[in-house]
């Protein structure tokens, strides 16, 4: 089965979402993390980190959320921020919490010393990020030489960000594409990485649209008629987001959108609240329609399903921003990798269902002294 390999900007909501699934599922993804550049606020810290703190800081967070299996660490955004000392100590302070980290080399720093002076000390392999623009043999092929690691040892990301989506359009495109760079190189794998969702909410105040996965379809025509042998072809989103990751200069402020982003086999349902009233009960009627969707796979298909119907049922908090990201990440990477596993004839089973109305009676019927 193909490993699913989403790509995320480092957010709270998005760590946590990793670190709260099952064994099963964790165990066919390897994350790609994007490091924030500094003038990112810290969700945890609640400002900014500067130089020497982003090292300690993106170590203790991956040994915390993703200690033991491979991930990828993309530190693109935040090399204007850093030297290559301070490069270097994040990576080895990373490396420490998590032996199995992957470093990603932009295709514009492959000729980079320090790049090769870390694969050769601190990594046993690497992987190359490359938009679909960029494109060009001669580039990878001197990459690899400049990086000192051999293309069994190296990925390829191929980032499709700004393309032209469109499945009945790019499939065949992409697989051409694919082809050719797998008889370029043996590539430890080769990575299609795309999103069709938006950079902004597309949904209007208290309405509701669907965004095709065209990333998706894509993908999984290719994976059935390419001929590329399935371990050296990977997928790569951005879970329910945009592929066009972008840190604003300053702070947004104000108000989060009360919304929720929902995964179906097809699209991402955006369900949105009103622009006014209260803020709890505003995202509560948001859950509620969901959960009353017709595509809402049911409380027993992943963690974040239960807790979204609990929280829509009046049983727990709405919570924040933070958390409606746990949420839409959290369900969208089961849904990825059930997706994957259907592809290839491999199931996982849903989670055991928790008969939360029951329980509230129980509770009620204790505290009334019955």
């Amino acid at each position: 089965m193909v490993i699913y390999r989403p790509a995320l900007r480092f957010k709270e909501g998005e760590y946590t979402a990793l670190s709260s699934l099952r064994a099963d599922i964790r165990a066919q993804i390897i994350p790609y993390f994007v490091v924030p550049p500094l003038r990112e606020r810290d969700p945890e810290k609640g400002r900014s980190l500067n130089a020497d703190e982003i090292a300690y800081v993106v170590g203790d967070r991956i040994g915390r959320h993703w200690p033991i299996l491979p991930a990828y660490i993309d530190v693109q955004h935040v090399l204007n921020d850093l030297d290559d000392v301070g490069l270097q100590k994040l990576h080895r302070q990373a490396a420490q919490r998590n032996s199995q980290l992957i470093p990603v080399v932009p295709i514009g720093e492959v000729g980079s010393p320090v790049w090769k002076s870390l694969i050769r000390e601190t990594y046993p392999r690497a992987a190359i990020h490359i938009s679909h623009e960029d494109l060009d043999d001669e580039l990878l092929i001197e990459g690899l030489k400049s990086l000192g690691v051999a293309a069994k040892d190296c990925e390829l990301f191929v980032d499709f960000t700004g393309a032209e989506l469109r499945p009945d359009l790019a499939t065949e495109s992409v697989a051409g594409i694919i082809a050719g760079l797998s008889e370029l190189a043996p590539w430890g794998c080769i990575i299609f990485q795309a999103s069709s969702f938006p950079s902004k909410n597309p949904a209007d105040a208290g309405g509701e649209c669907s965004i095709p996965r065209h990333e998706w379809s894509i993908f999984s025509g290719m994976a059935l008629t390419s001929g590329i042998p399935t371990a050296r072809i990977g997928f790569s989103d951005f879970g329910a987001d945009s592929g066009a990751i972008s840190f604003p200069k300053k702070p947004s402020g104000g108000r989060p959108i009360p919304h929720v982003r929902y995964t179906t086999a097809t699209d991402t349902v955006v369900i949105r609240g009103a622009s006014e009233g209260e803020y709890s009960p505003v995202m509560r009627q948001v859950l509620k329609r969901l959960v009353r969707h017709p595509e809402f796979a049911g409380e027993t298909y992943s963690v974040a399903d239960r807790e979204l119907v609990r929280a829509a049922n009046g049983y727990s908090s709405v919570g924040n921003a933070t958390t409606w990201r746990r949420w839409n990440m959290a369900h969208h990477f089961v849904r990825v990798v059930r997706d994957l596993g259907s592809l290839f004839g491999v199931e996982f089973p849903h989670d055991a269902r928790l008969e939360i109305h029951s329980q509230r009676r129980l509770f009620e019927s204790m505290n009334n002294g019955d």
